[in-house]
């Protein structure tokens, strides 16, 4: 393991040299359980490039993945390493390599988009989501709804962020509002980067030690905010286009250390929002639909027409929005076709992988043979 810093802690035994990046006991312990640990480093990736990720052993360093890491990687490209991620590193000459990607947790994930695309790591080990709503560009609460799922999903905490609150002008309580109604057990902050309006608040809930991504599309005032919360420049944040759409400027990712202690993964972009096969985070962004269909007559309530439905009896007498619901309808069928296609396609892997090993028996037994 690494060499202590010269940092201590509030026990007043020295920091361990990672603790700034996040290291916890749970990854200390996931580290420890590795077969031979004391011939490695743990390193946390700061990005994952074509052919190697960048990582902070706490310098900064490249790592190229070992053979084991990488075959596990063309069976199942959600294992290789990505953002976020705690590896075990070994010193090979001049160059280190990842020996083993630890156990994660927190992960976001994006679906995969075409028929035989695999879904895509984005983060892990996040502890929270802070998705960047324009208070002059809607809210879209649609887009919302998605991205919210997106983050429950994770097993991170989402909260939302109203940027440019001061572009709404006197729309800004409804528009705080929409977005509170839309935002069933996450918490929402109005903020302005320009004027500090709302920085303080959300500040506090910015954790010494906790992992943070940023979600929001183009023009949501990203790069600002996480300038504005680390109160130095630390993003690009591009120009405005006349359509008020911005434009990310990022051409490199890295972990971004808040004054509090947080830190902040920057992460690609997010410009199609599919959600997940697990439905968890659906149910989770439509929590006050979900406490209703526990209401229904009968337990495979399809929400139709079946008689004692206490859902659409919501929608009747007006405590429940249609277009909510209808939303919900959307993603819940989205999810399940998404859950189905992961299915199929981890069959097919499996059928893969069994081939593979069957053949190499067949070409073991023949070599035994002389043949």
């Amino acid at each position: 393991m690494s060499q202590h810093s010269e940092h201590t802690g509030t026990t007043g035994l020295p920091e361990h040299p990672l603790t700034r990046l996040g290291w916890n006991p749970r990854v200390s312990a996931a580290f420890d359980a590795l077969s031979s640990p004391h011939h490695l480093r743990p390193a946390r990736v700061t990005e994952a490039r074509r052919g190697a990720v960048a990582v902070r052993l706490p310098e900064p360093a490249t790592a190229e993945p070992s053979p084991q890491v990488r075959r596990a990687a063309e069976s199942d490209r959600s294992t290789a390493p990505t953002s976020g991620d705690w590896v075990a590193v070994r010193r090979s000459g001049d160059a280190w390599v990842v020996e083993a990607v630890l156990e994660r947790t927190g992960t976001l994930v994006r679906q995969g988009v075409a028929k035989d695309s695999h879904d895509q790591v984005l983060a892990a080990n996040v502890d929270g989501v802070l998705i960047c709503e324009a208070a002059d560009q809607g809210p879209n609460v649609g887009r919302l709804e998605r991205f919210l799922s997106l983050a429950w999903a994770s097993g991170a905490t989402p909260v939302v962020a109203v940027t440019k609150s001061e572009l709404a002008g006197d729309r800004l309580p409804d528009v705080l509002e929409l977005v509170r109604a839309v935002t069933t057990g996450a918490d929402v902050y109005g903020v302005s980067a320009h004027t500090g309006d709302g920085l303080s608040d959300l500040t506090a809930r910015l954790r010494a030690g906790d992992t943070w991504v940023l979600l929001g599309t183009s023009g949501a005032g990203k790069s600002s905010l996480l300038n504005s919360l680390a109160e130095r420049e630390v993003m690009g944040t591009g120009r405005i286009r006349q359509d008020s759409r911005g434009r990310h400027t990022t051409t490199h990712r890295q972990l971004v250390m808040m004054p509090g202690g947080a830190l902040f993964l920057d992460i690609p972009g997010v410009r199609r929002i599919d959600v997940p096969g697990d439905e968890t985070g659906v149910d989770r962004t439509f929590a006050d639909i979900h406490a209703l269909v526990e209401r229904c007559r009968f337990r495979d309530c399809s929400h139709g027409n079946e008689p004692g439905c206490a859902v659409n009896a919501a929608v009747d007498e007006g405590e429940l929005d249609a277009a909510r619901l209808e939303r919900w309808f959307r993603l819940r069928r989205e999810a399940e076709w998404n859950r189905s296609r992961n299915d199929a396609r981890l069959r097919a892997a499996r059928r893969k992988e069994w081939k593979r090993i069957d053949r190499q028996g067949r070409e073991n037994a023949w070599r035994k043979r002389g043949f």
